[in-house]
């Protein structure tokens, strides 16, 4: 499955799940956004670990991404 038809079902499934309606343009903007971020995400794993010279992405790498949401850095 393309990975942008993954994403668009996983928001719209989630988006389901609400007693709320959501217009299919909404859904469609949502999933964009996602997918964007994922794509930002994924880039800046590669850059931290091709500056720290290494092949995979490591915990370390996951953790610098973290920094720019609070919230999730706390988590971690």
């Amino acid at each position: 499955m393309d990975p942008r038809a993954a994403i668009w079902m996983a928001v719209a499934r989630s988006c389901q799940e609400d007693d709320a309606a959501f217009s299919p343009a909404f859904v469609d903007a949502l999933a964009h956004v996602a997918g964007a971020v994922a794509e930002t995400l994924g880039r800046d794993l590669e850059s931290f670990a091709r500056h720290g010279k290494r092949a995979k992405v490591s915990v370390e790498d996951v953790r610098l991404c973290a920094r720019r949401n609070p919230a999730v850095q706390e988590q971690l």
